[in-house]
């Protein structure tokens, strides 16, 4: 890759709970190094789209694909599925689908609380909520109310704290506290995806890899069953480039599309590539090595959102 991808379809704003860029400066960066389309992908929840909307009417040239990252529960555990070409004013099963993500955040959260007072540690939702208010604007939380909090900054919590001694410790405190008190699961792919399908939207898996065991093909022909799959994020920085070329081809024998995109969550991932468009490490705006052809043979199977040109 010697210059920036053509799109980026999977970017996250501060409407996610672990995200911490806001919307605007995605469109910004897309316009200048030539993007011709971005998709922000909030994880569980359609939240920004208002402020996406407005960022688009700012900046015309750069194609805006409504699309959230809805991860459900399926036979081998949760799996990431964004889904693109959804409706600008979810109705319906799709509004009831989201306000469950919701409801799940705050019961998600609500649980790591009870969890951890449950092993002896004073992390209550007072303490939870503040954690929250230090790194997620205040409007996010009117709308979502107390969520789970972003891994890095709840360790980091733990830590000035003293709830656990060294940053590895993390994992052992979160075992113990999900003993205490589990956390619910995310929704199944049975309720979930009926809703995304009946109003058109593409179904993507992201970032393959770990779900397909890297190119098990009777474990991904289980899974485009089980998830209704009409395409794969072949392009991610966690995909080696062999096995973008395995997903690509797999979706051209089956009719299905191929995507790309960064995983954005944070302004600092919209510079430059330390190393140059050829040597790209992390997350970094347009930074896939995902064809601009792709792009075309997406938006020919995308429904027309109402209100969009």
């Amino acid at each position: 890759m010697s210059r920036p991808a053509a799109y980026d379809l999977h970017l996250h704003s501060v409407w996610s709970y672990d995200a911490l860029a806001e919307v605007e400066p995605y469109f910004c960066r897309a316009e200048e190094l030539g993007v011709r389309a971005i998709a922000v992908t909030e994880h569980h929840n359609l939240d920004s789209i208002t402020e996406t909307l407005a960022a688009a009417a700012r900046h015309p040239r750069v194609r805006m694909i409504p699309a959230a990252e809805l991860t459900v529960t399926t036979s081998i555990g949760p799996v990431d599925l964004l889904c693109y070409g959804l409706p600008l004013r979810p109705g319906g099963r799709l509004r009831e689908v989201l306000e469950s993500y919701n409801a799940w955040q705050r019961a998600c959260g609500a649980a790591w609380s009870r969890g951890m007072q449950a092993i002896g540690y004073p992390y209550d939702d007072a303490e939870r909520l503040a954690l929250l208010r230090s790194y997620r604007p205040e409007r996010t939380i009117a709308r979502q109310g107390a969520t789970h909090v972003k891994n890095g900054i709840q360790r980091a919590h733990f830590l000035r704290r003293g709830y656990m001694a060294r940053e590895e410790d993390y994992a052992e405190i979160s075992r113990r506290a999900q003993q205490g008190t589990p956390r619910p699961p995310y929704p199944a792919a049975g309720e979930v995806l009926p809703a995304v399908k009946e109003t058109g939207a593409l179904v993507v898996i992201a970032h393959p890899v770990n779900y397909f065991l890297r190119n098990d093909l009777p474990r991904m022909e289980a899974l485009r069953r089980e998830c209704a799959l009409d395409g794969i994020e072949c392009a991610h920085r966690s995909t080696p480039p062999e096995l973008t070329a395995f997903y690509r081809q797999y979706c051209r024998e089956r009719g299905m599309v191929s995507t790309g995109g960064s995983d954005c969550h944070e302004s600092g991932d919209l510079g430059d590539p330390p190393g140059g468009w050829g040597h790209v490490s992390g997350r970094v705006f347009a930074s896939h090595i995902g064809e601009e052809g792709w792009l075309d043979e997406l938006l020919e199977r995308l429904p027309r959102a109402e209100g969009m040109g």
